[in-house]
């Protein structure tokens, strides 16, 4: 037997009469569809000040500067390990490049890292605060037969090889390694610098010690993802 169901006819005259007050019918809207509706949300996540951060730098084992150095020395280097923010599934990858100036001080004879930016795996910049330690070491070259063994798997400074060169009488003994331009200052120029003097004090710096990195402000992460 047929029951008759209240609220089934009361919904078929209201659809009934909009029907025929509009003369258009409703729109439908899969519930599919809604529920696949997505809204971007923004995360972020922060690792504080003081953070250490250790790097590497792959072109060469050592760095050789002299506080003389014309300008600021653009340098790459490498993060070493994860660097994990308050949010467990956000971190600075190990293998990310910060890119960043090796400054020398020729008042105090030290040099320092400060770092500008990070790039991630994905071509991804964020800007960053941070820089190494103040770096004094220094390292003695004289006119000295094993100078090129010293100098081996080196990176050195324009003003660096020019120092060397100088004090060796070898113009092309530094030829071999990688050259640190700063963009200031031509080979002839840096080399007067240095002529007639018997020895040079330059800096010695050793990437994976000294040139570990400190954050001087908190780094902000951010992160864009689809909420349903």
């Amino acid at each position: 037997m047929y029951k008759f169901n209240r609220w089934h006819s009361a919904t078929a005259i209201s659809i009934a009469l909009l029907l025929n007050a509009t003369g258009t019918a409703p729109i439908a809207i899969p519930a599919s569809a809604i529920a696949q509706t997505t809204l971007p949300v923004e995360i972020t996540a922060r690792i504080p000040a003081g953070t250490t951060i250790p790097v590497k730098y792959q072109a060469a084992q050592k760095i050789i500067v002299a506080p003389e150095e014309p300008g600021p020395i653009p340098l790459t280097l490498v993060v070493a390990e994860n660097i994990v923010s308050n949010r467990a599934t956000f971190s600075i990858p190990a293998g990310t490049q910060v890119v960043g100036e090796l400054v020398t001080m020729q008042e105090i004879g030290s040099a320092q890292f400060v770092a500008k930016q990070l790039v991630l795996r994905d071509g991804k910049r964020i800007s960053i605060n941070a820089s190494s330690r103040i770096i004094s070491k220094t390292q003695e070259f004289t006119d000295n037969p094993r100078v090129s063994r010293t100098i081996a798997n080196t990176a050195l400074g324009t003003a660096a090889a020019a120092a060397i060169a100088a004090v060796t009488g070898n113009p092309a003994i530094a030829s071999q390694q990688i050259l640190l331009s700063s963009g200031f200052g031509s080979t002839p120029e840096l080399i007067g610098r240095f002529r007639n003097q018997q020895r040079v004090r330059l800096l010695l710096i050793e990437p994976e010690t000294d040139l570990t990195l400190t954050l001087n402000s908190d780094l902000i992460l951010r992160r864009s993802v689809s909420q349903r």
